[in-house]
């Protein structure tokens, strides 16, 4: 049988309103053509769709119900395609170079990534990990698109776009005397070894939070990568301090930590998204920008941190 889905949608809706003539007044046609489209299909099948009643309209025939049942099904499953299809095309396909702050990188990359990949899984991400000072060089310079950093320092070239503050907090081995306190002030850490994370702003950061206590730490190991930090710490050979916590308990090798809120009044370090001011963001930049104000707004990234005056748990 050879039809239009035109000729199966006019047969349909006249049989809806059960008047040819109430057909073509929806569709804004002439009557001629909803009978045209009738007379067709019913010539082909030589059966009738509809019985003609004079001036009471239309009714549907035996062979007309089965018939507008699949002929339903059809132009349902029409809509459905022209959807995809539609969808499709709307689709964000693309790729972006995106930096982040290397000890917030695996705590707040993978959130992100994640969610991008879910809901545009045309995006490709490339990822680059740096200080505050090279992730904003290369922004300036166009070699990364977007960055995940904190708001410090900042290039006048430079736009943030805020997502969260993360209050500083003590990280201590699980056996300190101090480990069951609800917070702490720096003045009762003082005394105790530091291992601190050594990276230019990070160092400058943390010794600012000392100077407002008038405190100087005692810094007996450093390192630059979050990781060994804390495995030094629950081995017992110091305190830290952090802004930003895993999302998932970590394993060490020997010992574990305990993480105590600072009391209020130390600053934050408040993460946002950078790009260059002047630069013009595609729609793959848009997404990922857009991703993260809905994760900021959905609360996703206070897991990232330990609220102030809370007990933080064993991570």
């Amino acid at each position: 049988m050879r039809y239009t889905l035109k000729q199966l949608k006019y047969i349909d809706i006249a049989a809806r309103h059960k008047s040819i003539t109430g057909a073509a007044k929806s569709l804004n046609i002439s009557p001629s053509s909803i009978s045209s489209a009738i007379d067709a299909i019913e010539e082909q099948s030589r059966k009738k769709i509809f019985s003609r009643l004079p001036s009471k309209g239309i009714s549907i025939t035996q062979f007309g119900h089965g018939f507008l049942s699949n002929a339903r099904q059809l132009l349902k499953a029409h809509v459905t395609f022209e959807e995809a299809v539609d969808e499709q095309a709307k689709a964000i396909n693309g790729a972006i170079r995106l930096g982040c702050f290397t000890p917030a990188a695996p705590i707040l990359l993978p959130l992100i990534t994640k969610f991008v990949a879910d809901n545009h899984p045309g995006i490709s991400i490339h990822l680059t990990e740096g200080d505050t000072v090279k992730n904003m060089r290369q922004v300036i310079d166009s070699e990364i698109d977007l960055v995940i950093g904190a708001n410090t320092n900042l290039d006048a070239s430079i736009s943030f776009i805020p997502l969260f503050t993360a209050p500083p907090h003590i990280v201590l081995p699980h056996d300190h005397p101090l480990a069951n306190q609800s917070s702490l002030t720096l003045k009762d850490v003082s005394n105790d070894p530091m291992v601190l994370l050594d990276l230019d702003q990070t160092r400058e950061y943390m010794f600012g939070l000392f100077n407002q206590d008038n405190l100087t730490p005692k810094v007996a190991y450093s390192s630059q990568t979050s990781e060994m930090v804390r495995s030094m710490v629950a081995a017992g050979m110091g305190f830290s301090v952090f802004n930003l916590r895993p999302l998932q308990k970590q394993q060490y090798t020997v010992g574990d930590i305990v993480r105590i809120p600072l009391t209020s009044g130390y600053q934050g370090v408040e993460y946002g998204i950078l790009h260059r001011t002047d630069a013009y963001l595609s729609s793959v930049d848009q997404v990922v920008i857009d991703t993260c104000i809905q994760l900021r707004e959905s609360g996703a990234f206070n897991m990232a941190t330990l609220p102030q005056g809370k007990n933080g748990p064993i991570l």
